[in-house]
């Protein structure tokens, strides 16, 4: 999995801050796409420091092969709007994956029904 990260009126601290928080997020998506090629899958982090409200923005973009997926919080720590981030995109990603594997089972389960010899409606 490819990581880029993009930054918006943020100093070098929280930027380091950002990017340390988030690898710690990461062996959990690494999990998940455990299936796909290392060079299939591209994140985008984006990290936006709101001077007036002192709050941050941080989306993340997962561009998996056929479907993008979109996971967007703000929040006034940077590690709070990370992990609800996170979470949204964690659970895009799984209803994803579960459905692509539905998918398959069901071929399975079909032809082995034609193998014993059940006919399907």
């Amino acid at each position: 999995m490819e990581t880029i990260f993009f930054f918006k009126n943020m100093t070098p601290g929280e930027q380091d801050e950002l990017r340390e928080y988030f690898f710690t997020k990461v062996p959990k998506f690494e999990k998940i796409l455990s299936h796909f090629p290392d060079d299939g899958v591209m994140l985008q982090v984006k990290g936006e420091k709101f001077q007036k409200h002192s709050a941050y923005d941080v989306e993340l973009t997962m561009k998996l092969p056929g479907e993008t997926l979109l996971g967007r919080e703000a929040s006034h720590t940077i590690m709070k709007a990370v992990d609800l981030a996170k979470d949204r995109l964690d659970m895009q990603l799984k209803k994803s994956v579960s459905v692509e594997r539905r998918g398959h089972r069901s071929i399975r389960a079909r032809s082995k029904m034609k193998m014993i010899g059940v006919e399907t409606v």
